[in-house]
């Protein structure tokens, strides 16, 4: 039996996962420094370990309303390909290990261009998690436009 581990967060009292193999690094939130002419769900920039690292808000990204910025709020760092980009999420909650019993296919109904990142779905006693690729929420267009190395 397989498992899959699970970094379990909240969008606006909505919850999301990611594969732990997706997230290099969890950080608490820092200011963003604003970038001209992006994508209304593209925060900015920050300074990480040197390197420049766009900002996506993924409340923004799904359409879920405005993130409120709070003492839990944390950036998700993941590679995208030779490029690294931080997802604000509201809170990072825990690492679930999901067993092959505990996920099913994301519903078809749901799955689509416009979801082409919900992969699955976990389920923890009544809790169901969407988990998402974090590398297919932005589009190769979108990843070109933010031109920054890792």
């Amino acid at each position: 039996m397989s498992e899959l581990q699970t970094v379990v967060f909240n969008l606006n009292g909505q919850f999301y996962g990611a594969e732990a193999s997706q997230v290099f690094q969890i950080i608490k939130y820092q200011e963003v420094t604003k970038a001209p002419r992006m994508p209304k769900f593209i925060e900015g920039i920050i300074n990480f370990r040197g390197t420049v690292l766009p900002i996506i808000n993924l409340n923004k990204r799904f359409e879920l309303g405005e993130l409120e910025i709070g003492r839990k709020t944390k950036i998700l760092v993941i590679k995208l390909g030779d490029k690294q980009a931080g997802f604000i999420v509201n809170d990072v909650s825990e690492i679930v290990k999901f067993s092959d019993e505990d996920i099913e296919p994301a519903p078809s109904l749901l799955y689509g261009e416009a979801n082409s990142f919900l992969t699955k779905v976990g389920k923890k006693g009544d809790m169901l998690v969407s988990i998402i690729d974090l590398e297919k929420v932005l589009k190769d267009s979108e990843i070109k436009r933010l031109n920054v190395k890792a």
